[in-house]
């Protein structure tokens, strides 16, 4: 009989319970018989109890009510010292794993000491391109590189494979504490196997650890001095993690730049809009009926909100189109792509895109960008 705890911490989440435990249902069927799989629901917010009265689908089910808010280390501990499983999983009230998350990642996990699958984020596949799945659990790779596992959520781990000094070294700032317990494990030798199932997806929904600038920087730096205080690295290791530290730094103030420069942007358009300024009459006013959107991030879907009252918008273009969930059509640059009267670039650097895409079409290319700056002065282009 093999046995699995899924450790849950819920703050402010009750409306996510019960699906939470549809989910958890829903994996006990590709499971054998005689498997325990049990949830613990570690409720992180004392004035806000969790009840649940009832008892899953042939699985176990506890709440797990704190004294006091402990962050989502604590709770994870907490719910790690109650649980009966062989193997953990520490899963976010939000995520959501695939029915067959534990059937795959047990027969992924083999004699190792933890599975790490594959992950949806924002939409779209996590690993692909640039990411590296292969070195995602390389102590160097990530030292140097920083944690490429985006959520505790798609490893599976063998509860006695968690170190101790990650379960009594408890962090005060949320986000890093997964991070700490990766170092931690692989500082141990602790044995990791890739799992190229898709099985997990991270739900992005603004109020993410993980998407707070600021509390992510102290998270971390509260994890350097955990990793430096019980000498966890030493010697080439430890000055790998610096100096891995040091580039994060410089790639989250460069992170800063570009978000702060899009905000720019993103506020001059609205005061447009607010002025009665569209940028779809401005395209109907040069006889452009019909466009293909560069780019599908946060610009580029705001421009089609707007477009698609004066104009025809055929779809995106985008590098990784297959891995963004669009309702509308998504190619990729190489890709043919539907016939229409310009292609409206909404990246913030344009230049090397548009002569591109003047390279391969011969249509007209239009920057978003350029037309917020010049209408802003009170000209068209």
């Amino acid at each position: 009989m093999r046995s699995i705890s899924v450790i849950v911490p819920v703050y402010y989440g009750a409306g996510y319970v019960p699906g939470v435990i549809r989910q958890i249902e829903d994996c006990r069927g590709y499971l054998e018989e005689t498997d325990y799989l049990e949830l613990l629901l570690v409720n992180d917010a004392p004035d806000d109890p969790l009840f649940y009265d009832g008892q899953g689908r042939d699985i176990s089910i506890k709440v797990l009510n704190t004294e006091i808010n402990r962050g989502i280390h604590g709770a994870r501990v907490r719910g790690l010292r109650e649980c009966q499983g062989e193997y953990v999983l520490f899963l976010d009230q939000d995520d959501r794993i695939k029915p067959e998350y534990f059937h795959s990642q047990l027969q992924a996990l083999g004699i190792h000491d933890a599975s790490v699958c594959k992950a949806i984020d924002a939409g779209k596949e996590y690993y692909a391109d640039e990411r590296a799945f292969q070195n995602i659990a390389c102590k160097e790779f990530v030292l140097e590189n920083w944690n490429q596992i985006i959520s505790p959520g798609q490893v599976l781990l063998r509860r006695d494979a968690i170190p101790p000094v990650w379960t009594e070294n408890i962090m005060e700032n949320n986000g890093a504490d997964d991070w700490l317990l990766w170092l931690c494990m692989m500082a141990e030798g602790r044995k990791f196997s890739l799992n190229k199932d898709i099985l997990y997806e991270h739900v992005s929904h603004g109020t993410n650890a993980s998407e707070n600038i600021v509390g992510m920087a102290r998270s971390e730096h509260e994890l350097l001095r955990i990793i430096q205080e019980n000498k966890i690295f030493s010697g080439n290791d430890l000055r790998l993690l610096m100096e891995g530290f040091s580039l994060r730094n410089l790639v989250r103030a460069q992170e800063m730049n570009a978000l702060k420069r899009k905000m720019e942007l993103l506020d001059r358009w609205m005061k447009l809009r607010e002025r009665g300024v569209y940028y779809g009459a401005f395209l109907s006013s040069l006889g452009i009926k019909s466009t293909v959107v560069y780019g599908c991030g946060m610009l580029g879907r705001h421009l089609v909100s707007e477009l698609n009252a004066f104009v025809q918008v055929k779809g995106f273009i985008d590098r990784n189109a297959g891995e963004i969930k669009s309702e509308m059509p998504i190619y990729t640059f190489d890709e043919p792509w539907p016939e229409a009267d310009c292609v409206i670039v909404s990246l913030l650097e344009a230049e090397k895109v548009e002569k591109a895409i003047k390279a391969k079409t011969g249509k007209r290319v239009l920057a978003l960008k350029d037309w917020i700056m010049e209408a802003d002065k009170g000209k068209t282009i």
